[in-house]
C-alpha cells in the first residue's frame, strides 16, 4: 500500500516502484523537553518530487500574475512600482524611468496581453500546457495539471504552509539527478477522464491518468475540499463509455443544525412525484427543507416557509416558539382552602429546594419562563446578614405534584441544580420593605419541554397588562404551602384562583403596619376570607388567562412576595402582594 507524504507547500512525495528507503526525522522542541516524532515514509530516489522542483522555462503563472525571469510569480500590480519583488529584479528591468504600471515597456505589455488571452475561467488557473484547473488546485500538494506545472518549485516556493502543516526541508532546494518519471499510459477506449472538478479532485484506478485520456474501463473517486461536498455518489464507474452515474461535482454544503423546536424534512421530486426524506447533517446547494413545529410543545403564530440552501448557507432558519401558558386539560388528581392540582395543570410551576439538608427541603416556588430560566422571589435566596446566598445551595424540580424531592410517584419529573442567582441590586430584603422582590435562577441543566413541563407566557405590553389586571379577574397560582393557619405544608401541589384587587382597596384593607410593604412594584390579589397564600408558596407565579386561537393561554403577571402576618403561622384573612412582572421588564429581558 502506498503512503503519500505531505511536504513543502503541500507537495506529495509518493511511493515509486524503484529504489525505496526509509528516513527518520526527529523534532526537538519546548525548551529542552525532547519529543520524538518519527515519520516513516518511502520515496524513490528519482521521484515526482524531483521533477516537481525543476524550473520550467515556460511561464507557469496565472493570468493575473507576472512571471519573473527565474520563473517565480508575483502580482501584476507589483510590476514597475519601484520595489524589487522578483529575486532577480526582472519586474523592474523593463520599466521607463520613474514610472509605475503606466511605464510598462512593449515586452511587458505583450506579456500581459498573452495572459489575458487565456481560455480559462476567472476561477481557474492555466497550466503550462494550456489546460485549466481550479484555482484552489495550485500549490495544494496534489498534482492537477497533466504536465504537473501546478506544483513546481518556482511557482510554489513562496507559498506559506497552513498552521497545522510543516515545511519539509528538501522542498526548499533543488535535488540532483535527472527526472525519469514515466509518462502517463497511452490508452484507448470510450471512457474519457473528465476535467478535475472545481474545489476537489478525482482519483482513478489508472496510475498517472490525466484529464482527456481514454480508457476502456475507468473508476473515479471524488474528494472535495473542506466546506464542499459531492453531488451524487462519491465513486462512479465507466465501461466502454457508459458511466454508472453522473460525473460528481463538488458544491458548497449547508449544515443542518438540529433545533428542538422543529423537524426538518428535505424535499425530493422524481418523475413529477414529490416527497420528502430525512435530512443529512450537510446538504448540497439547492436543497429545499420543509420545517414543521414539534407540537404539542412548540408552535408558530405564522406558517413556516421552506428553507433553501444557497451557496453554503440557508436563506433563513425556521424555528418555533415554546407552547407557553397552555394548561393540560386532563391529568391526575397553597394554599389554604385550595384544591389539589392536576398533573400539568400549571406546567410552568417548579419547586425550589434547599440542598443543605438531606433530603432536600422545599422552600419556595417559581415559574419556568424558558428551558433554563426560572423566575422566583428574591427573599427566598436572601439573608440580611449574608445577602445573596450561594447558588450551589439550591436545586429546581419541574413536572412534580408531590412535595418530597424524590417521590417515586413523580414519573417524568426533571431536576437541575442552580448555576446562578440574579437579584436586582436595589433589593435589600426587609430593610427596603421587599422592594424589587424578584430573582432569576439560571439552571445548570436545561429542561426538555413536555406536556406537563412548559413555560408560562411573558408579555410586556402595558395595554395588555392593564387589560388583564382588572378588578375581579381571576388568576391562578400554585404551591406546597401551609394548608391551614397553623397547619403543615401540603404534600401535594395545590392550586388556587385569586381575583385581582385594585391597589387602593388593597392598601385600605391591609393592616397599617403592613402598608409600607405595598411598594411601587407590587400588585394585590386575594379574598381575605380564608383562602390565601402562606409560607412555602413564595416565588410562585400569578398568571392570568387570555383566549387565543380557541385556547386559554396564561401570562405571568406577578410573583408571590409578602402578606400581612398575625399570631398564626399564616394569616388566612389577608390579601397577598405580588411583585409585578412588567415593572422589571429590562431586568428579565437581560437574561432571556
Amino acid at each position: 500500500m502506498e503512503l503519500p507524504w505531505l511536504v513543502n507547500n503541500g507537495y506529495l512525495i509518493n511511493n515509486q516502484e524503484e529504489m525505496e528507503r526509509k528516513r527518520r526525522l526527529q523534532l526537538i522542541f519546548l525548551g529542552g523537553a525532547v519529543l520524538f516524532l518519527i515519520f516513516y515514509f518511502r520515496f524513490s530516489a528519482i521521484s515526482p518530487a524531483v521533477s516537481s522542483v525543476v524550473k520550467h522555462a515556460t511561464d507557469s503563472c496565472s493570468v493575473n500574475e507576472f512571471s519573473c525571469a527565474d520563473s517565480s510569480c508575483i502580482s501584476l500590480s507589483s510590476i514597475c512600482d519601484g520595489a524589487r519583488d522578483c529575486d532577480d529584479g526582472s519586474d523592474e528591468a523593463h520599466c521607463s524611468p520613474g514610472s509605475n504600471l503606466g511605464g510598462l515597456t512593449e515586452d511587458l505589455v505583450l506579456h500581459r496581453d498573452r495572459r489575458q488571452a487565456s481560455q480559462c475561467r476567472r476561477n481557474q488557473w492555466q497550466c503550462r500546457d494550456g489546460s485549466c484547473i481550479s484555482f484552489d488546485g495550485k500549490c495544494d500538494g496534489m498534482v492537477d495539471c497533466p504536465d504537473k506545472s501546478d506544483e513546481t518549485h518556482a511557482l510554489c516556493r513562496k507559498t506559506r504552509c497552513q498552521p497545522n502543516w510543516f515545511r519539509y526541508e528538501l522542498c526548499n532546494r533543488m535535488l540532483p539527478g535527472t527526472s525519469t518519471t514515466k509518462p502517463p499510459p497511452v490508452a484507448t477506449g470510450n471512457c474519457v477522464f473528465p476535467p478535475q472538478p472545481d474545489h476537489g479532485s478525482f482519483v482513478s484506478n489508472v496510475p498517472n491518468a490525466a484529464p482527456g485520456q481514454r480508457f476502456s474501463v475507468l473508476t473515479l473517486n471524488v474528494t472535495c475540499r473542506r466546506g464542499y461536498g459531492p453531488i451524487g455518489p462519491e465513486t462512479v464507474f465507466c465501461y466502454e463509455g457508459i458511466w454508472s452515474d453522473a460525473i460528481p461535482q463538488c458544491v458548497r454544503l449547508c449544515k443542518v443544525v438540529v433545533h428542538p423546536s422543529v423537524t426538518y424534512r428535505c424535499l425530493v421530486a422524481s418523475d413529477g412525484v414529490k416527497g420528502s426524506r430525512n435530512c443529512n447533517k450537510y446538504e448540497p446547494n439547492g436543497t429545499v427543507i420543509s420545517p414543521e413545529c414539534n407540537s404539542p410543545n412548540y408552535y408558530s403564530a405564522n406558517p413556516l416557509s421552506n428553507m433553501r440552501c444557497i451557496d453554503g448557507s440557508w436563506n433563513h432558519v425556521a424555528t418555533c416558539s415554546p407552547e407557553c401558558g397552555r394548561v393540560t386539560p386532563d391529568g391526575i388528581d397553597l394554599i389554604i382552602d385550595g384544591r389539589n392540582a392536576k398533573r400539568g395543570e400549571l406546567p410552568w410551576h417548579v419547586g425550589i429546594y434547599r440542598k443543605t439538608r438531606d433530603p432536600y427541603e422545599q422552600i419556595c416556588g417559581g415559574s419556568l419562563v424558558s428551558n433554563s430560566l426560572v423566575i422566583s422571589a428574591a427573599h427566598c435566596f436572601w439573608s440580611d446578614a449574608n445577602q445573596v446566598l450561594p447558588a450551589a445551595n439550591y436545586a429546581v424540580a419541574a413536572g412534580k405534584i408531590y412535595r418530597p424531592w424524590n417521590n417515586p410517584k413523580d414519573v417524568g419529573a426533571q431536576k437541575s441544580n442552580v448555576s446562578e442567582i440574579r437579584i436586582p441590586q436595589r433589593f435589600q430584603g426587609n430593610q427596603a420593605n421587599f422592594q424589587d422582590d424578584i430573582a432569576l435562577l439560571v439552571l445548570e441543566t436545561a429542561f426538555v419541554y413536555a406536556t406537563y413541563i412548559r413555560p408560562v407566557c411573558l408579555n410586556f405590553d402595558i395595554n395588555f397588562d392593564r387589560a388583564q389586571l382588572q378588578p375581579g379577574i381571576m388568576g391562578k397560582v400554585a404551591g406546597w404551602g401551609l394548608t391551614a393557619a397553623n397547619g403543615t405544608a401540603s404534600p401535594i401541589l395545590k392550586v388556587v384562583e385569586l381575583p385581582y384587587v385594585d391597589i387602593s382597596i388593597c392598601i385600605n384593607a391591609s393592616p397599617v403596619n403592613f402598608r409600607e410593604y405595598i411598594t411601587s412594584d407590587k400588585i394585590c390579589a386575594g379574598y381575605g376570607n380564608g383562602t390565601a397564600l402562606c409560607r412555602g408558596d413564595s416565588g410562585g407565579g400569578l398568571a392570568f388567562p387570555e383566549r387565543e386561537r380557541g385556547n386559554d393561554r396564561y401570562y405571568l403577571r406577578g410573583i408571590v412576595s409578602t402578606a400581612a402576618s398575625n399570631d398564626d403561622a399564616c394569616n388566612a384573612h389577608t390579601l397577598t402582594t405580588f411583585t409585578q412582572i412588567i415593572k422589571h421588564e429590562h431586568f428579565i429581558k437581560e437574561s432571556l
